[in-house]
């Protein structure tokens, strides 16, 4: 089976493998992801992503690296506006979710680039991607895809345009 099916297959709940009755008790993760969008791009280029991260759980834990079966790389960024109006952007190696606490990636501020995209994303269409955490393992979610407001074309392909748009 290709990678992109034995993913959909597992976020389906569909694919199952046998587990020790240990592995079979149930277990929540304390990190949760909400909400996850990002922006439309044809194959090959990048895409915006954007997801609210909530970590119910008592202690700390670190987004380590994204991976997605439609995806070749993905990068954390952050945005600082400059005195000129225009942002400067970070590459972040980690990112950091302090206990009990939520983070909103999204537009101008910390947020995902999509590199490498197998498959034009469009209007509708969803992503998979999976998050992996120093403690509390892989946390996976679909994107939905929408459209830049007030657009007839596809997001911009450079990812550090950051326009501050918002999705509708």
């Amino acid at each position: 089976m290709t990678k992109a099916l034995l993913c959909a297959l597992a976020a389906l709940g569909l694919l199952t493998v046998p587990v020790t009755a240990a592995e079979n008790a149930p277990h929540h993760k304390p990190v949760e992801l909400h909400g996850g969008w990002m922006r439309e791009a044809a194959a090959g280029q990048t895409a915006e992503a954007y997801v609210t991260i909530e970590n119910k759980g008592d202690k700390p834990d670190t987004l380590m690296f994204v991976t997605g079966p439609e995806v070749n790389h993905v990068d954390i960024h952050r945005s600082d506006p400059t005195p000129d109006g225009s942002a400067h952007v970070t590459t972040l190696d980690t990112l950091d979710v302090p206990a009990g606490s939520t983070l909103s990636l999204g537009p101008g501020r910390i947020h995902l680039v999509v590199s490498g995209l197998t498959e034009s994303l469009q209007r509708g269409k969803t992503l998979f991607l999976i998050f992996h955490f120093k403690n509390a393992g892989d946390v996976s979610a679909f994107f939905v895809v929408k459209r830049l407001p007030g657009s007839d074309r596809i997001a911009p392909s450079d990812p550090h345009a950051h326009d501050g748009s918002t999705e509708t």
